[in-house]
């Protein structure tokens, strides 16, 4: 996996130094970071991703999408899912 999960769980660290959820204090495949926080801190986590995938790859890696905040297809409801989601993109977009 090239180390994208441990830059993820890194981008999500950053993310929770604002917002403080106990519950993204340790991350599991099945962690719900959609419940977890409020829609400013999933755009501060989209936002930190895609700064963390361009300065990877030097390209812009855009993420959001229709799904991002639709409670029921969001790949935010399991970590598992958001790690698949943006190798996915990362993969389109290269």
């Amino acid at each position: 996996m090239d180390g994208l999960e441990d830059r993820l769980k890194e981008a999500l660290r950053r993310v929770n130094e604002h917002v403080q959820s106990p519950e993204l204090e340790q991350v599991t495949p099945d962690l719900d970071i959609f419940d977890a926080v409020d829609s400013m801190a999933i755009v501060d986590l989209l936002l930190e991703t895609e700064a963390m995938l361009e300065e990877q790859s030097g390209a812009y890696v855009p993420l959001a999408d229709e799904t991002i905040f639709d409670a029921s297809k969001s790949p935010l409801k399991r970590w598992s899912d958001w790690v698949a989601f943006v190798e996915r993109r990362r993969a389109d977009a290269d």
